[in-house]
């Protein structure tokens, strides 16, 4: 192989520069010339030899990580959005622009009504913990949250579109929840709050197909939480 190398190197070389060639003395020169660049091949094949090796096994290992049969949360991922019919997202996309345009207001709303049913919830997020109930609907920690909320919540709805960038932003959600200890039977429990908002936000219309499109939006993220949660305990 490294005389195949030399071989051609020397061929390019006479095809660049044949005046040189015909004023070297080969009886002289040759066998000078052709070890060292016998040694310059084979340093430089030594030298190219392992980072090729290294690229190789980090390109293998990417492959694996990004391959979707061989990973089952991807395929989990994919199980539970595939769950969301285009008339289900169509129907979240329009009710929920009329919600968006008060995120702070519907937010507190969602919250309130959640904590008002389930009173230990309020315990889940630390910066709620010390302020009374009395207070919490005007407590900027939770007006700043609620906000944060509904934002979030606005980036899975504008993705509906776009299947990858929903799978994206619904496992960022959930993956956001896992630190805070947030359970699937949490995010069913806020079904009903916001259910109630979304038909307060659309002239207190609220059919059944609305209704199912919601409450199917929530099971996936509530479902995905539990799947990141379980890597999260078996890692």
């Amino acid at each position: 192989m490294y005389r195949q190398l030399l071989e051609q190197h020397i061929e390019v070389n006479a095809q660049r520069e044949p005046a040189v060639q015909e004023l070297k003395e080969p009886e002289k020169t040759a066998p000078i010339s052709e070890k060292e660049q016998v040694k310059a091949q084979m340093e430089k094949h030594t030298v190219v030899e392992k980072p090729g090796k290294i690229s190789e096994k980090k390109s293998t290992s990417s492959e694996k990580e990004n391959a979707s049969p061989s990973d089952p949360i991807a395929q989990k991922i994919i199980d539970e959005t595939s769950r969301l019919s285009d008339r289900q997202r169509d129907i979240l996309q329009k009710t929920f622009t009329t919600i968006e345009q008060d995120c702070v207001r519907n937010g507190l709303k969602i919250f309130v009504r959640l904590f008002a049913e389930y009173p230990r919830y309020k315990l889940i997020w630390p910066q709620f913990r010390a302020i009374p109930d009395s207070s919490l609907m005007n407590a900027v920690e939770l007006r700043r949250h609620a906000s944060v909320y509904l934002k979030g919540l606005g980036r899975i709805i504008e993705s509906m579109r776009d299947e990858e960038e929903l799978r994206k932003s619904m496992s960022r959600i959930a993956l956001a929840h896992i630190k805070w200890n947030v359970q699937r039977n949490h995010v069913i429990h806020m079904i009903e709050p916001v259910l109630e908002v979304v038909k307060e936000c659309n002239g207190y219309q609220l059919d059944e197909e609305t209704r199912q499109a919601w409450t199917v939006l929530y099971q996936v993220i509530a479902n995905l939480i539990e799947v990141f949660r379980c890597r999260a305990l078996n890692e």
